[in-house]
């Protein structure tokens, strides 16, 4: 009889998988700025995202080549301390839940934001995302040009991340007052390494 219930409990565990709680310290910054830019690398991005309604490594380039055209100074910058909580299988690798929370937390962040969670051979990685020229939802004067933030997770360096960006624009095309927000912080999580 122990032997049948020693072979039942073998046979039954994998069945259920192992879900892992990782938690992820990071520290970083968010820089603001209300500038508007003249020539506009980020409309050519922009027709972009609405031409292929995906991004694309193209309109990545044009958006970086845009925040080029900010000095240093046009940037007001802050310290930020993001706290990553990640629900994963631990068998799979796979995604279960991710929450992540911010001190402080940048205003324009939208926490209803629709997102994707992509399995990669390093990790994981979460992007929050919204449409180009939906209303945002904190902001009904505000249409959004770009909202995308990332979260990642990778299990042999056992580090997180979190990136974005998120510009939006006044509905009545007023200059000056658009904000741009660019969103940096790494750190290291739990012990969740694994090797190579």
């Amino acid at each position: 009889m122990k032997n049948f219930l020693a072979i039942l409990i073998l046979l039954s565990a994998p069945l259920y998988s192992e879900s892992s709680k990782i938690l992820c310290e990071l520290d970083g910054n968010f820089s603001v700025t209300y500038k508007d830019i003249k020539k506009t690398y980020l409309a050519e991005g922009i027709e972009l995202f609405k031409n292929l309604a995906r991004q694309t490594q193209q309109s990545l380039f044009l958006l970086r080549r845009a925040k080029t055209n900010f000095a240093e100074e046009d940037w007001q910058k802050s310290s930020l301390y993001v706290v990553q909580y990640w629900e994963v299988d631990s068998d799979k690798e796979a995604f279960k839940s991710l929450t992540h929370t911010f001190d402080p937390s940048p205003m324009w962040i939208n926490e209803k934001a629709t997102w994707t969670a992509e399995k990669k051979d390093t990790g994981i990685s979460v992007t929050h995302s919204m449409n180009l020229d939906e209303e945002h939802p904190l902001f009904p004067e505000y249409e959004v040009q770009v909202y995308k933030i990332t979260n990642t997770f990778n299990w042999y360096t056992g580090k997180g991340q979190i990136f974005g960006d998120i510009w939006l624009k006044k509905k009545d095309g007023s200059r000056g007052k658009n904000p741009k927000v660019e969103i940096f912080a790494s750190g290291k999580c739990e012990a969740q390494k694994k090797k190579f």
